[in-house]
């Protein structure tokens, strides 16, 4: 295996300066598609050994009805009339024959939800829940101490930021070109299986633009921050998703800066 492949995984031993335990940290994928499951038991061993286990936020803290009122545009606003006649025709159209669902459903959610929802219709549904929340699951089985990097509010905050003149541009992208937006998704989750985080990042960093430092530098410094103060409290194994791994600004380089010795972890 040479330097290259072995820099590249998704699961990372983290040895905090003076301690002796280690803590682990984990990039995961937020779907159903079994080919994000493949490093599933390596990571129940790393949670096995720990004190407790993260995820970018304390699903306990989770709000349906605060998530459902962000995903909201504001009153008055709606899809159908924020987009041109055409564009709103091809969209419904599009979402009709990749989710079976009438766009004028959502007609009053944010574009981001719409292009979340094309989204999922690409990949596969094998699995029942998501892989951050199946570890989440098996961390509370085991009888884990269960915590969040971010807060549940800091994470929807960080939604209500994205300028809504971004989100209706995205999506037009998404309806105009969706053989290249499905491109795009395949290949990230073929990233994501060979566990190249530096690709991941760069796919990751291309397709955000102008949100990378709201979306991604900010919040890498964030949770990088907080799982080294989480790690040095107690062992914990960490899961945040994976584009937040790699790349100068990643989670990985910040906390070797901060003293941390990090080491791959093959399967």
């Amino acid at each position: 295996m040479n330097s290259g492949k072995r820099k590249r995984s998704l699961l990372w031993k983290i040895q905090p300066p003076g301690l002796e335990k280690p803590s682990y940290l984990f990039g995961t994928m937020h779907v159903k598609d079994q080919r994000a499951f493949h490093f599933q038991e390596e990571v129940y061993r790393c949670i096995d050994e720990c004190d407790a286990f993260a995820l970018e936020f304390d699903l306990k803290e989770a709000n349906a009805s605060a998530t459902a009122e962000a995903m909201d545009l504001a009153s008055g606003q709606k899809l159908s009339t924020l987009l041109s006649e055409r564009h709103f025709a091809k969209l419904q159209k599009l979402f009709a024959k990749l989710t079976g669902m009438d766009l004028m459903l959502f007609d009053s959610s944010q574009p981001l939800l719409v292009t979340n929802l094309l989204t999922e219709s690409i990949l596969s549904k094998d699995r029942a829940v998501v892989l951050d929340h199946q570890l989440w699951q098996y961390a509370t089985e085991q009888e884990k101490l269960t915590l969040g990097i971010e807060s549940f509010e800091e994470q929807l905050a960080i939604l209500g930021q994205i300028p809504l003149e971004i989100q209706l541009k995205s999506l037009i992208s998404v309806a105009k070109n969706f053989k290249k937006f499905r491109k795009h998704i395949l290949k990230m989750t073929a990233l994501y299986e060979e566990g190249d985080i530096h690709k991941l990042h760069k796919s990751s960093r291309k397709s955000l633009k102008g949100l990378r430092k709201l979306m991604l530098y900010d919040r890498n410094e964030r949770m990088a921050e907080r799982i080294y103060r989480l790690a040095s409290e107690q062992s914990v194994c960490a899961a945040i998703g994976a584009g937040h791994l790699g790349g100068k600004k990643g989670v990985v380089k910040l906390l070797k800066a901060q003293g941390c010795k990090l080491k791959p972890i093959h399967k």
